[in-house]
């Protein structure tokens, strides 16, 4: 197998994903700023073979203006439309990356459903795209769907995963809600993973719904041994305690990663010596927020390996947090 690794950078509250084997470059949500343009900057890669933007927050979507102003070489980039996303910022990306396909630099894709699996298969990895379905995703936000449930961008938030040799490897889960979940779940769609990154960064994930029963639909369906929030100390103050506990409980032996260090976890920074950390671009870095920092999954061996490994991102919790929610029963 050729040298395969996907990175989960921490790009502070937002998520961004990078998946580079020898001959391409994926990357999956822009993250909301400069984060995943510096990761890119420190790696040498000048050229994005494919960008899949999961749905229109700016947590998700900014950092995309910061690659088009770098001058970094996009191939295909592929999104749901969104009318009731009224922002600046999203005016400004669709807008900028219309202008930029007129000009034959890029190509730009309006459409991301499961009709897409298979279409932006990299080497040995398998990208499938689990949601939305074309339903979904012609209905839109705004809309409601065929149990009259409302549906929010979240709702039709895409969910990739990304699988080789036939099997599961890490499901992102992008900001998918409970109705999409729901949808999902209706559908029996395969959703398990070994890795996941957990939707809405561990917060609330909607109006009108109990994050708890979200987490064990959530946990259940997709059973993971890791679960990684990608989460910005000082935002939102996720993960939220009830959601760490209910991975606790329902799955007792799976391993829980946060990019930064939760103020949840630990009222005041602690700790400046970080060498549990890898050596990658990581938002935290600068003002020691980092928890676990960008994660490695590296796939090149016939297994999955994940940095920073088990035992010294322990040791480094346990100094550092007085309330650790990741090893709290």
């Amino acid at each position: 197998m050729s040298n395969i690794v996907l990175y989960i950078l921490d790009v502070g509250h937002g998520n961004s994903a990078v998946l580079i084997d020898d001959t391409s470059v994926v990357v999956i949500d822009a993250g909301p700023g400069t984060a995943l343009l510096e990761f890119l900057t420190q790696e040498g890669i000048s050229k994005i073979d494919v960008l899949l933007i999961s749905h229109a927050d700016k947590d998700h979507i900014k950092g995309v203006i910061s690659l088009l102003e770098s001058g970094i070489n996009l191939g295909i980039v592929q999104l749901n439309t969104n009318s009731e996303k009224d922002t600046d910022i999203w005016e400004d990306m669709i807008f900028e990356l219309d202008r930029e396909n007129k000009k034959g630099k890029l190509q730009f894709n309006v459409g991301l459903t499961k009709n897409d699996t298979g279409k932006f298969d990299k080497g040995k990895i398998h990208i499938e795209v689990l949601a939305p379905t074309p339903y979904l995703a012609a209905k839109g936000p705004g809309s409601t769907d065929r149990h009259s449930r409302t549906l929010t961008s979240n709702s039709v938030s895409a969910v990739i995963r990304l699988t080789t040799d036939g099997s599961p490897v890490v499901l992102l889960a992008g900001d998918i809600d409970n109705t999409g979940l729901l949808n999902l779940l209706e559908e029996e769609v395969d959703l398990c993973s070994p890795i996941a990154v957990f939707p809405h960064h561990g917060g609330s994930v909607g109006k009108g719904t109990d994050s708890v029963t979200f987490t064990k639909k959530f946990c259940k369906a997709v059973n993971p041994d890791v679960v990684i929030f990608s989460n910005g100390r000082g935002e939102h103050a996720t993960p939220r305690e009830e959601v760490t506990q209910t991975i606790r409980k329902v799955l007792p032996k799976t391993r829980i990663m946060c990019t930064q260090l939760s103020e949840n976890c630990a009222a005041e920074l602690r700790i400046k010596e970080l060498p549990h950390l890898t050596g990658k671009f990581a938002r935290g870095k600068e003002k020691d927020k980092c928890c676990a920092g960008t994660i490695v999954v590296a796939l090149g061996q016939g297994d999955i390996r994940i940095s920073p490994d088990e035992v010294s991102h322990k040791t480094f919790i346990e100094k550092a947090a007085s309330n650790p929610l990741c090893l709290k029963e």
